[in-house]
């Protein structure tokens, strides 16, 4: 056997071992480009077309300064790894405080596929990766934990980095015990042990599955009362009520077992549920077995010899002008309630359903298809149509009174509501050159010939007060210049807006639904004394961020809202009082305000049916050359975003973020 053809960790098991007989420390060995060669550490992530490189064991500083003492990270041990009497125990600890924590990013199959892993540039680091962090000493992890982003070399450009600085949030203890889980969690994804061909599904399999993987959110006993059960919205099943959102049978009526077999391999999508479909089959039959054995439904459903009767989906007749016009009609009475007339949760019953605090959360906007759960083909939605989804405020649609014929009516017309496909993601947002004055309002039709760019957004779950699920997960941006001024369209979508808006700005809500014909009156109802207008405790804002110098070597400031060394410009509109503040800021609560005489932008907005719409226009020169971006043609310009749903209480840094985009002028 050559050396090439011998498992990486292998190789890397004999490389340590032979550096412990030669008595040199692996730290500083590594310095040498030979060694380099052989366990260089440089980790590639596709995201669209974008690929960044993670710093090698050689990047590692000597020494680093912990809460005001200093940690010297040559042949630094974990002190726990030799504790074998506890180790399970801090491993299983450890897993606490990464569920809490580091999942939102890194996944729960520590793979860099959180909830958040796409949101964020460059993207968390995949644990599970051929050269990752577990090949390498421990020492690497807690420096990298420890100081995060900003404590990366500057090749690394750690202004853009989103990975935190634990070392004012963790207590070095449990920062070793989430390097315990770490290593040991990935070494199972990336060296799994080799299964069993004639392993058969079994309760106690299940049992242990449950408690390995599952528990962390599902709690011991699958009450969905794990550690990060707080952290998580929607919150995770609770399998004791037998209640399984996605199913193909009737409302109300128990999953099959091929029903939980499907969640637990493909997951919940737009939810911090992954796919298992790495697990083996039998380990996913057997984990079908232990959940069922958590609720007593199952089991009286079987000892009165019951059996299950799918709904069978029929196939989907041609798509016709017609089908699409009963459609709306169909939705407007019978969905707008809910999702809103043009499907962004809007709908007048939505803030009587949502409650937060109980998990109760918003109607899907069904302009967003990625983020359905069960998917977005013709058939999935049909069988959403007919089921309902349990535990939710989705009812299902009975064929007793709807037919066959009038589901797919109503299909058809959601799959108008949204674009074919998710938004391909670009870095660089081009600023169009025109002629003439540049469009200042929403609705200028100007706007329909300019490029849209999508841009994620994340909760800030870097520091200080936290934001987990933001309201708003993304905003579209356009733009425009003249040679003289700029022009930036912005929407976002919020099913809530601050209605003191409509004071000073063109508001359309989503009306209720028409009542059916049959129970409609001819005497004309009494309108119901109005209440004053009154702004929400907290605005809607959005912030766009902006370098206010351009450094020539590429350095910028770090994406939250700068630092002290490289301030940032930062437009902020707010619903009350609907306006621009123009203002600078060194770091996420070190803003100031300009003078108001300094105030020089523009804004128009409007909302309409769920959506937010904002143009900002400004010149491309000012005078304050020290507060305030100067824009210059074919020349790349950094622009993050901040956005706040003031209705859910985001409010100073619990907020939406972007990391750093371009713009350019042509």
């Amino acid at each position: 056997m050559t050396a090439t053809s011998l498992p990486y960790k292998t190789i890397a098991r004999l490389w340590h071992g032979f550096l412990k007989l030669m008595g040199v420390g692996p730290v500083s060995l590594f310095r040498f480009p030979a060694a380099c060669a052989i366990v260089g550490f440089l980790v590639v992530h596709p995201v669209s077309t974008l690929a960044f490189a993670l710093p090698a064991i050689g990047d590692m500083p000597d020494s680093i300064m912990v809460q005001g003492k200093t940690v010297v990270l040559k042949d630094l041990q974990n002190p726990l790894r030799q504790d074998q009497a506890n180790l399970a125990k801090n491993i299983h600890e450890g897993g606490a405080v990464y569920f809490k924590k580091c999942f939102f990013c890194h996944g729960d199959h520590l793979d860099g596929k959180g909830l958040l892993g796409e949101r964020f540039f460059p993207p968390p680091a995949d644990f599970t990766h051929t050269n990752s962090v577990i090949d390498l000493p421990e020492s690497y992890a807690y420096w990298r934990i420890m100081k995060g982003g900003p404590g990366l070399p500057k090749k690394f450009a750690p202004w853009n980095s989103s990975m935190p600085a634990w070392e004012n949030q963790l207590t070095e203890d449990e920062v070793w015990k989430v390097i315990l889980f770490i290593f040991s969690r990935a070494s199972e994804r990336k060296y799994p042990e080799p299964q069993k061909i004639d392993l058969k599904p079994s309760l106690e399999r299940g049992r242990e599955l449950h408690l390995e993987k599952c528990a962390y959110c599902h709690g011991d006993s699958g009450k969905g009362d794990g550690p990060s059960a707080k952290y998580s919205s929607p919150q995770p099943r609770n399998f004791t009520k037998s209640h399984i959102k996605i199913r193909s049978t009737a409302f109300g009526k128990i999953p099959t077992d091929q029903d939980i077999f499907d969640r637990i391999t493909l997951g919940m999508t737009g939810t911090t549920m992954p796919g298992w479909s790495h697990l083996s089959t039998s380990d996913r039959w057997s984990l079908v077995l232990y959940l069922k054995s958590l609720g007593r439904k199952f089991k009286r459903f079987e000892d009165k010899g019951k059996k299950h009767e799918p709904i069978l989906i029929p196939d989907p007749p041609p798509f016709t002008l017609e089908s699409l016009a009963d459609g709306k009609e169909l939705f407007l009475q019978n969905c707008s309630g809910c999702h809103g007339v043009r499907g962004r949760s809007d709908g007048a019953s939505t803030h009587k359903i949502v409650d937060l605090d109980s998990d109760a959360i918003w109607p899907r906007n069904l302009g967003k298809p990625w983020t359905f759960r069960r998917g977005n083909s013709r058939k999935q939605l049909f069988m959403t149509l007919r089921t309902g989804l349990s535990t939710t405020s989705m009812p299902r649609f009975s064929p007793r009174i709807f037919n066959d014929q009038q589901i797919w009516d109503i299909v058809n017309y959601v799959q108008t509501l949204s674009p074919p496909k998710k938004p391909v993601l670009k870095k660089v947002i081009t600023v169009k050159s025109i002629e003439g004055e540049v469009p200042s309002t929403p609705m200028n039709p100007a706007w329909r010939s300019v490029e849209s760019f999508f841009i994620p957004l994340g909760g800030q779950v870097l520091d200080a007060e936290k934001l987990y699920f933001p309201g708003v997960d993304n905003i579209v941006v356009k733009a425009v210049h003249n040679n003289d001024v700029i022009s930036i369209y912005l929407h976002w979508d919020d099913p809530s807006y601050d209605p003191i808006l409509a004071q000073t700005a063109s508001v359309e809500e989503s009306p209720p639904p028409p009542l059916p014909e049959h129970l409609r009156i001819d005497e004309p109802e009494k309108e119901e004394a109005r209440k004053p207008i009154e702004a929400q405790e907290f605005p809607d804002a959005l912030a766009v961020q902006f370098p206010v110098t351009l450094d020539e070597s590429g350095e910028r400031p770090y994406f939250l809202n700068g630092d002290s060394k490289r301030p940032v410009n930062l437009w902020k509109w707010q619903s009350h009082p609907n306006g621009v503040l123009e203002m600078n800021a060194t770091g996420l609560k070190q803003w100031t305000t300009q003078p108001k005489e300094n105030h020089l932008i523009l804004s128009y907005a409007d909302y309409r049916f769920g959506r937010y719409s904002l143009v900002l226009s400004r010149k491309l020169k000012t005078d304050d050359v020290e507060n305030d971006v100067q824009f210059a043609k074919a020349v790349k310009i950094p622009i993050a975003f901040n956005v706040w749903d003031g209705s859910q209480g985001e409010e100073g840094t619990k907020k939406a973020i972007s990391s750093w985009f371009e713009m350019i002028l042509e």
